[in-house]
Formats: C-alpha cells, sequence, structure tokens
C-alpha cells in the first residue's frame, strides 16, 4: 500500500485518514531517486460504479543535468458495453461481449518508459490476477493503436492481438504497424523499456515489421498452452486399469468440452480385432478418464508439467459416417466431462474406481473447475509454416520405456507444414481401410505415439 502524498506538509493514507506516521523517517544525507525511478506515491484515487482513475507520482533524476523531477502518471479503467460511446473498436466487438479498457497518460519518452515503470504495469498485473480468479470468465487481451486513438473513431481504432504483441517484444521490433498504416514504437505497446542488443545492431526492415499485421509468427510460450492441454485415457473399469493414452485440449471451458483424436477411443481403421467405429472399442464397462495439469490457486502459472487424472467424460460427437455410412473421413471427436473424482489419482491412473465421483451438470459448477480453455483459429495452415503439437507422448522417455506406464508429463514437438491437399478419389485406398480422409495437412514433426488429439 502506498501512501497519498497531497503536498509536501501532509500525507494520507488510502482510506483518506490524514497520519503524519506515514511520512517516512528520513536518516542520514537523503540519496537521489535513481534514473529509471523511486518509489510511487498514491496522489489521487476516484472510483465510480465499474470504472476508477488513479494518479501517481514518482521522482525520477534527469541523466543529464542530475536534477530530481516528478512523472506524474495516470491510469483510467473501466468496463464498458459494446454501445458506450467511451468503448474502443467497438466496431470490432461481438454481440453480448464487454471491454475492460485500460489506458495510462503520461511522458512518452523512451518509448513510454516513465508510464510503465511509474505505475502502468503494476496495475495491469493486479487486474491480471484479479481476472484469473473468476471461474468460466472468457477473455482475451488486446493492445489498441495509439495514433488510432488520436486520428480515428475510437469505436474504429485498430487493435492487435496479445500474443502479436508479445511476438513483436520477443523479436525485438522497433515498430508495430496496425491494419490502417500507423507506425508505432513497439516499446509503447509492450512496455520494454530497451530492446534486445542484437535488434539494435540489427535494424528491422520494413517487411519484417510488417509481418506482424499479417499475424505471421505468433509465438505463445508453450507454458501458457499446457493448462488446456488434457491426458485422454480409455479406462477399463472391469480391470481398473487405462489400455489405451492419448491427449486432447479443452475447447469448451463452461460446458466441459475437449476434442480429441478419434483413433484413441475406437476402431476407425477397420481392424479385425474390434467392433468398427464402436465407443471404447466395444468395452461395455470402459469410460473415458481426463487428467489436467493442476495449479495453485494463488498464482497465474501452472505448478509443474505433470497431470493428474481428476474427471470422467463421455463421447458426445463423432464422424457421423462412422454409423451411417461405415467410413470415417475425419479423425476427431468430441468429449464432455461428466465427473469429477473426489480426490486426484496420480500413477498409471490404478484407483480410479475407488473415488467417489461429484456430478458436474451446470456452468456454474464448471466454473469452479477453472479449466483452461485453448483458442481455436479457422485460419489455414500455410506452406512452410512452423507448428508445435502439445500432448503427453507414449514412447517412452530416458530409462523409462514405451509401455512400461502412463506418462502424465507434458512436452511438445517442432515441425513445419510441407504439404496440404484435398481428394474424393477412393482408388488410392486399400479395400480394408474404413478410415479415409478427404483432406490432409502433412507436418514434418517428430511426434511420437500419444500425441494424437493433441493442439497443433
Amino acid at each position: 500500500i502506498y501512501s497519498v502524498t497531497q503536498n509536501p506538509g501532509s500525507t494520507r493514507d488510502l482510506n483518506g485518514r490524514t497520519d503524519a506516521s506515514v511520512v517516512p523517517k528520513q536518516t542520514g544525507q537523503s540519496q537521489p531517486p535513481p534514473a529509471d525511478g523511486g518509489q510511487l506515491f498514491v496522489k489521487e484515487i476516484l472510483c465510480w460504479r465499474s470504472s476508477f482513475y488513479l494518479k501517481l507520482g514518482m521522482e525520477v533524476q534527469d541523466p543529464v543535468d542530475g536534477e530530481v523531477k516528478e512523472s506524474v502518471v495516470e491510469i483510467f479503467c473501466a468496463l464498458l458495453d459494446k454501445d458506450s460511446h467511451l468503448c474502443v473498436s467497438s466496431d470490432f466487438m461481438g454481440v453480448g461481449t464487454r471491454r475492460l479498457v485500460l489506458s495510462g497518460k503520461g511522458q512518452v519518452g523512451e518509448g513510454g518508459r516513465k508510464i510503465w515503470r511509474g505505475g502502468y504495469t503494476l496495475v495491469i498485473r493486479a487486474i491480471g490476477r484479479v481476472m484469473e480468479e473468476y471461474g468460466g470468465l472468457e477473455f482475451e487481451k488486446q493492445g489498441i493503436c495509439p495514433e488510432c486513438l488520436a486520428k480515428r473513431p475510437v469505436s474504429r481504432a485498430s487493435l492487435w492481438d496479445w500474443s502479436l504483441i508479445r511476438s513483436a517484444a520477443n523479436n525485438g521490433d522497433e515498430t508495430m504497424r496496425c491494419q490502417i498504416g500507423h507506425r508505432v514504437d513497439t516499446r509503447i505497446i509492450t512496455g520494454m523499456c530497451s530492446l534486445p542488443q542484437q535488434a539494435k545492431r540489427m535494424p528491422l526492415t520494413r517487411e519484417k515489421s510488417d509481418r506482424r499485421v499479417a499475424g505471421a509468427d505468433h509465438i505463445i510460450p508453450v507454458t501458457d498452452l499446457l493448462r488446456g492441454v488434457v491426458v485422454v485415457g480409455l479406462w477399463d473399469g472391469k480391470t481398473d486399469k487405462i489400455v489405451r493414452v492419448g491427449s486432447g485440449f479443452v475447447v469448451d471451458k463452461k460446458r466441459g468440452l475437449i476434442v480429441t483424436a478419434s483413433h484413441t477411443l475406437m476402431n476407425i481403421w477397420g481392424d479385425s480385432r474390434s467392433p468398427y467405429g464402436e465407443n471404447y472399442y466395444g468395452l461395455r464397462s470402459a469410460k473415458v478418464v481426463i487428467g489436467v495439469i493442476p495449479r495453485e490457486r494463488s498464482s497465474e502459472s501452472i505448478d509443474s508439467t505433470t497431470a493428474v487424472f481428476r474427471y470422467f467424460a463421455t463421447i458426445v460427437a463423432k464422424d457421423e459416417n462412422i454409423d451411417s455410412n461405415g467410413v470415417c473421413y475425419m479423425d476427431a471427436c468430441v468429449l464432455r466431462i461428466t465427473t469429477r473424482l473426489e480426490q486426484d489419482v496420480s500413477g498409471n491412473g490404478d484407483g480410479c474406481a475407488e473415488q467417489p465421483e461429484i456430478l458436474l451438470v451446470n456452468t456454474e459448477a464448471f466454473k469452479k473447475e477453472r479449466l483452461h480453455q485453448l483458442k481455436v483459429s479457422n485460419r489455414e495452415a500455410e506452406l512452410e509454416e512452423q507448428v508445435r503439437i502439445l500432448g503427453y507422448n507414449q514412447g517412452g522417455e530416458g530409462l523409462v520405456r514405451k509401455g512400461m506406464g502412463v506418462n502424465r508429463v507434458a512436452d511438445f514437438a517442432r515441425g513445419y507444414v510441407c504439404m496440404k491437399f484435398h481428394t474424393d478419389v477412393e482408388e488410392g485406398w486399400a479395400k480394408s481401410r474404413r478410415f479415409k480422409p478427404k483432406e490432409e495437412i502433412v507436418v514434418m514433426c517428430p511426434t511420437i505415439g500419444g500425441h494424437s488429439g493433441g493442439p497443433c
């Protein structure tokens, strides 16, 4: 909690009470504040319904003449409906959505260094922690072009996806270009105080900077994605064993929906050893068990990359041609979480039968589970595009050989798209084979058994 400084002769705490005891005692010779800024002082706070205004001060030392000056940053935050005249980029919002707008005003020199270090970063992180704590809340982070805000109607201001902003920062791009064509110092948008040394030695060309508009090189850290990647196991209730393992990912956290590969849970190849297309390979006492990576409630990040078995699920959708035409064109199915185990199960999943099950029947129940949903893109893959496949490989690593147990540690593999093709021709398929995709994307990637069904 920072002291509220009204003037050099009086101070107030955050409740507005005057108290001289909050002024720090000065002992010895006072030291000038660092060039990057010293202690923050709250000068003014105003709250009204779903908005607040915050005025912060910070003493900084001029690197040229050594004079101590005060840098003031004003921060405004408001939760706005699409129809509000204050809502930025409202023309690009969907029906029924709202926007939490956070803006900062201050000295723009050095890429907005004093704004970000003068409290703007602190407020962003605080708001992020609060939003992460709300179960079932779906939101996306976006950045708004400041040039658009100054020169165009605020409802039509261009925006960048947060992953694109982070990618530009990590790649050391000096500028970003919005869809209208405005060029903005990357540091103002990302909060970077200095660019990587390599970027300073090698200025970016216009072509490289312009790639950010098209959405190339979206690099989201794997750790930000893993909470949405799950272990999918075919659990046989008769033996209390997991007999087949794959991966999957959460696509709807409000309803507990998961996408995975069909062949993990049913025979789509036409193999004579099990009934074709029958759920759970025809095992009458089988269920789908789901393993997730747990996370601490007080942290935004996952506590490890190891999953625990926590839910049972059922198949709710698959390629309808399997039952109607006896052929499979799409190796994917949708699962819905139905129950939660009273206690998490580790190891190879043995012991799931011993756990009482808690029904999850509505949106309110799933909110408490705080599942992490991955955003599904409808953009077509491009040749030579770099990809990452996330999942739980079961091919064995190190001293653990294939088949020794169920691997619950998430990993990923890198690759690239090398071929795309469509076909309606049946001639190339063996008559006994009943999985006949009409469209394929070929990826050169060192994937291992168990990655099937994971996101790419």
